[in-house]
């Protein structure tokens, strides 16, 4: 319209341009005015949000902006940052996490957590945050997909990316590794591919160059919390059925105890241990062919065993992923899949990298064996529990500990 007011003009990404781990963010004031105009247009005049003394009397104290306006902040993103003009949003899967008490000023932070440039489509995650209490008060998974400008050139042909597929009958059997990109998740990829067809998944970083040469190792850029992470491994599968899946990714490894832990860094580690390790067996056990296959977990020495008060949120991250693989085994049985967890000692990589020389000696004089657990141990243990000969081993904790008792 010629009358039209200036308006911002979003970001245009085009398909072949987007990629996972990309991400934007905005900050904006959130002010009375904001959330009454909400209200008016929303018709939502819940006094919780516009009643000054209603709200005060409840046990949040004060007016919250409503969770749909903080759905619109995330619309916002999407529409105007990442993707941008392209953009058509089919779904949303939200939680509010903290009430987001205003007037206030938010960081809204998105990134693309699973992309598809063939299909258009992918999942933005986006959290919302109060910059004052510097606490997330929303995470909103949003589904999109782009759509075409009548008359407008077709986006490039995509490049070779980060999701592979599957060639139509794959002789070997399949195996999905989570954290491939890491350290440990690497050495399980390079000990399955003489094997196995490997899935490597991974999020934020890309395979190694080594592991990309492999002939047999696919690698699928997914997110284990996005909503449609079992789309994409059933994309990357593309009708072969699955024998075992390998969970070797972890959120880090926060330092210090519960008490003075942020809430989200201790629902992060419970999640991978709990959620996330569901939602993978969940996908083998409905992929899985007539024989049967395998869950294995890597779990911790520090987990439930030996729990470490230096690093509580990792240990009851751990704790939580041993009880999962217990609880899981029976109900996995009945598929005749095995589901069992590896429990290394400290590993001079990955997350451990860092440590210097001298701590590590130390670490390595209190094992009976002489020497520190390695990335390859691990690999070897995952290879045996893939095996035909592990067929009747489930719902253990195995332990590579050099001899610690």
């Amino acid at each position: 319209m010629s009358d039209a007011p200036d308006r911002p003009e979003p970001h245009a990404f085009a398909a072949h341009e987007l990629a996972v781990g990309q991400h934007a963010e905005l900050e904006r004031d959130v002010t009375e005015d904001d959330v009454l105009t909400f209200a008016r247009l929303s018709g939502d005049w819940n006094p919780l949000h516009v009643d000054v003394e209603y709200a005060r009397g409840t046990r949040y104290e004060g007016r919250i902006v409503h969770g749909a306006f903080q759905v619109g902040l995330a619309s916002a993103l999407i529409g105007m940052h990442l993707p941008g003009k392209h953009v058509l949003l089919g779904s949303i899967q939200a939680r509010f996490m903290t009430p987001l008490y205003f007037p206030c000023r938010v960081a809204v932070r998105g990134e693309l957590t699973a992309w598809n440039a063939v299909a258009r489509s992918g999942t933005v995650k986006v959290v919302v945050r109060d910059l004052a209490r510097q606490v997330p008060t929303a995470e909103i998974f949003m589904r999109v997909t782009l759509h075409d400008e009548q008359g407008a050139p077709a986006d490039e042909p995509a490049t070779v990316g980060r999701t592979a597929r599957l060639a139509a009958g794959e002789s070997r059997p399949v195996v999905a590794v989570t954290g491939a990109a890491g350290a440990i998740g690497a050495a399980i990829a390079t000990e399955l591919a003489s094997t196995y067809a490997v899935l490597a998944l991974v999020h934020r970083a890309p395979l190694s160059a080594a592991l990309r040469t492999l002939p047999h190792v696919h690698e699928v850029a997914v997110d284990l919390a996005a909503p449609d992470f079992a789309e994409h491994v059933a994309a990357a599968l593309a009708g072969q059925p699955l024998y075992g899946v390998v969970h070797a990714a972890w959120p880090g490894l926060p330092r210090g105890g519960l008490l003075g832990a942020p809430d989200e860094t201790i629902e992060e580690q419970v999640r991978f241990g709990s959620v996330h390790t569901v939602r993978l067996a969940r996908v083998l056990f409905g992929h899985a062919g007539a024989a049967g296959g395998r869950l294995v977990v890597v779990s911790s020495l520090a987990g439930g065993r030996r729990p470490a008060l230096a690093m509580a949120p990792y240990s009851l991250g751990k704790a939580t992923l041993e009880s999962t693989i217990r609880l899981l085994a029976p109900e996995m049985a009945r598929k005749q899949i095995s589901v069992n967890a590896i429990c290394p000692s400290l590993v001079p990589a990955g997350m451990n990298r860092h440590q210097n020389e001298r701590a590590l000696k130390l670490q390595a004089a209190n094992v009976p064996l002489g020497r520190l657990c390695e990335a390859g141990d691990v690999a070897g243990l995952v290879r045996f529990l893939l095996s035909r000969d592990a067929g009747f081993v489930s719902g253990q904790l195995i332990e590579l500990a050099g001899g610690i008792v």
